[in-house]
């Protein structure tokens, strides 16, 4: 079952990374807050990134898709980091705490809508249909 979460892990991270790469036309970073730069939207990236630690990832979440300033370019590059920070938690720790790994990818998704770029619910639908060997498990 590890090999199994370590693919769709790998699956959601090279799906940010691409999204990352047709938004922002170059190699995706995760967004890093610099403290002595820092501005509310940073300091509301920390928090939220904190709550998720916390195991208050639906909580978090909701901030994310809420109260960020959706008008700022950052605020891509925060989600997309965001979801990267999630997809590292272990399947037992996301369901632990209300959440799944199938959570990340319909976020994922719903960033890539929101930049017009559509398709990718067809790839996390194969994903959970064939799973990393390419077998149906139903």
């Amino acid at each position: 079952m590890r090999f199994e979460e370590d693919y769709i892990m790998r699956i959601i991270k090279d799906m940010i990374k691409a999204l990352a790469c047709v938004i922002f036309g170059k190699r995706f970073t995760e967004y890093e807050v610099e403290e002595e730069k820092a501005d509310d939207t940073d300091f509301l990236y920390r928090d939220i990134i904190e709550m998720a630690d916390k195991g208050k990832i639906n909580e978090a979440e909701n901030i994310l898709l809420t109260d960020m300033d959706q008008t700022d370019k950052r605020y891509m590059e925060m989600a997309m980091s965001f979801y990267l920070h999630i997809n590292q938690y272990t399947d037992e720790f996301l369901a632990a705490n209300g959440y799944s790994r199938q959570e990340i990818l319909d976020g994922v998704e719903a960033l890539a809508a929101a930049n017009g770029i559509e398709g990718l619910e067809e790839l996390s639908e194969d994903l959970y249909l064939d799973g990393p060997s390419g077998q149906e498990e139903r």
